[in-house]
């Protein structure tokens, strides 16, 4: 069964997004889609409503599809990983944790 991770984020006050996306190219990419557990991996930058009214309350949306949620959730705490989120913490302001498998 396909079971996804969603991150629901907002960028830190003061953050530009231009060097979030670049490190998120750099250094999340690299790291996290090397990682067995996780099978994709996408950061998508919300600009806007659909239908055009209002202001989002998040400004990205992590999806990554895992083999299995306890051996993601393990990989958090590896050496790699840990020092991964601490610099992720410097740009994001995490609104929300999901996951769920997909239905289908």
């Amino acid at each position: 069964m396909t079971h996804r991770v969603y991150f629901l984020n907002r960028l830190l006050p003061g953050v530009d997004p231009a060097d979030y996306e670049e490190w998120i190219r750099r250094t999340d990419y690299p790291i996290a889609r090397a990682s067995p557990a996780i099978l994709s991996y996408d950061v998508t930058r919300i600009d806007g409503t659909l239908d055009g009214t209002g202001t989002p309350s998040i400004a990205y949306l992590e999806v990554i599809e895992v083999t299995d949620i306890e051996e993601y959730r393990a990989v958090g705490s590896t050496p790699e990983f840990v020092a991964l989120l601490a610099e992720w913490a410097t740009f994001v302001e995490l609104a929300e944790a999901l996951h769920g498998p997909v239905v289908g």
